[in-house]
């Protein structure tokens, strides 16, 4: 039987739909893009609650051992708030918008550590820049319209790839001293007469350099300081990719022939320079631009994998082993354990290198599902799989590419950073942060040629 776990999970959502009805859900619209609760629903959702307390792990057999696997739904959504950041495009953060990047960081009254602290900052929180009194001190404004002072050394400025060259350029020529003071001389000369001192890490942008000295000017007075304690400054950036051209290469385990395909593609992309990567290897990426400055390369491919049975599995995994890859596969989960693809082989995937994703429970068109029920074949299956392989399940592929605004939404509410459709996409086009949830996909068979394969990924 199964626990109390799953019932309560389905009864939240169940209660999140009668809520949304009460405050309104209009009348019939279009299937695709909107969804209307019904006295049908209602009773589909009452029979989908006996169902789940009735039967045993919805259809799942138990593994090689004879021992049921665990179905309980106890999602971990920690994740959520992060994924949905790395969702959001950098347009809408604003000009000399910089991100924390420490786990804390002190706002004071002064830009000296023995300011009084006006404000503590998290990790990702965002902060206006006004200027930089020097270069290990920024002057900001937070999110109320109060100012402070932080240090530069946890802070990033968040920019797009397309704006980082302009960005930059308005930093160029300044440079900050790196010494405890430099002295300000007459002429080009250590033996000539100071005229005054530029402090340690203090900003300036030179008039001149020429050789070991640069003009400056001091107080409207021109002079001369050693060039060699002077450091071009540019404070560190989060560059953030909004578009992304990386192809998503499609293989059905359903083609019988597919290993054999694979090996002589794999060969062909690597002949011609490509990079193929996982979808985790994507996500890595688009971490570390929350991080730094880092950009997913242009000759990146992603190799994806559904539809799976035991036998032709491990043809695939042996393909791609033998070629020096991974790939991901999504898989159904109803179809592990008995006489299926057993939890050990998924486990063997994953320790690989190769990821195991979701390609939801039952293997239904999602749209022609209750909000509940989806909702409970994304949980279930993602919580399916976290616990046979530990690693994080962050993408799912859409059974049948059944996919529109309200399944996308679904799969947010139950932990998912990206859904892959069957929508194709053909070489240099792409998608957006906006289209993570419904990420292109081109189908590829065991007839695709060389010639098309180099079409897909922009060759």
């Amino acid at each position: 039987m199964i626990t109390n776990n799953i019932k309560t999970y389905a009864m939240v959502v169940t209660c999140s739909i009668l809520a949304m009805t009460l405050v309104g859900c209009g009348g019939s619209t279009e299937f695709e893009d909107s969804f209307s609760f019904t006295e049908e629903d209602a009773e589909e959702i009452s029979a989908l609650l006996d169902r789940i307390e009735d039967e045993q792990v919805n259809a799942i057999a138990p593994d090689q051992d004879g021992e049921a696997i665990n179905t309980d739904v106890v999602l971990d959504v920690s994740q959520a708030h992060r994924y949905a950041k790395l969702r959001t495009s950098v347009g809408s953060v604003g000009e000399d918008t910089f991100r924390v990047t420490n786990v804390f960081l002190n706002v004071r009254e002064g830009a000296s550590v023995h300011s009084k602290q006006v404000e503590q900052l998290k990790e990702g929180d965002l902060v206006r820049l006004l200027d930089f009194p020097n270069s290990r001190w920024a002057h900001i404004e937070l999110i109320d319209g109060r100012k402070g002072y932080v240090s530069t050394a946890y802070i990033s400025q968040v920019v797009t790839e397309e704006d980082l060259a302009s960005v930059k350029k308005k930093y160029e020529g300044l440079y900050e001293v790196n010494f405890n003071f430099l002295n300000v001389r007459s002429e080009q000369s250590s033996q000539s007469q100071k005229l005054g001192e530029l402090m340690g890490h203090q900003l300036v942008r030179p008039l001149s350099i020429e050789g070991k000295w640069a003009k400056v000017d001091l107080d409207g007075e021109q002079g001369f300081v050693s060039s060699d304690y002077l450091r071009p400054f540019l404070p560190s950036f989060i560059v953030r990719q909004e578009y992304f051209s990386v192809p998503v290469l499609h293989y059905r385990g359903d083609d019988t022939e597919i290993a054999d395909a694979l090996v002589k593609h794999i060969a062909f992309l690597k002949s011609n320079g490509r990079k193929i990567i996982t979808m985790s290897d994507f996500y890595r990426t688009l971490e570390l631009q929350e991080e730094r400055d880092v950009r997913l390369s242009d000759e990146s491919v992603i190799l994806v994998v559904s539809e799976v049975n035991k036998q032709t599995m491990r043809d695939i995994a042996d393909a791609l082993r033998a070629s020096g890859v991974n790939a991901t596969f999504f898989i159904r989960t109803s179809q592990i354990g008995g006489d299926g693809i057993s939890p050990q082989s998924l486990q063997a995937l994953s320790a690989n290198g190769n990821d195991v994703q979701s390609a939801g429970h039952k293997g239904e068109d999602l749209r022609s599902l209750t909000n509940s029920e989806v909702a409970l074949d994304f949980a279930q299956s993602r919580q399916i799989i976290e616990d046979i392989t530990g690693a994080e399940v962050f993408s799912t592929m859409y059974p049948r590419g059944g996919v529109n605004d309200r399944v996308a939404e679904q799969a947010i509410e139950t932990g998912y950073l990206f859904g892959v459709t069957l929508t194709p996409s053909i070489g240099t086009e792409g998608f957006s942060r906006s289209q993570f949830l419904k990420m292109p996909s081109n189908l590829v068979t065991a007839n695709t040629t060389e010639g098309t394969i180099g079409m897909l990924v922009g060759l």
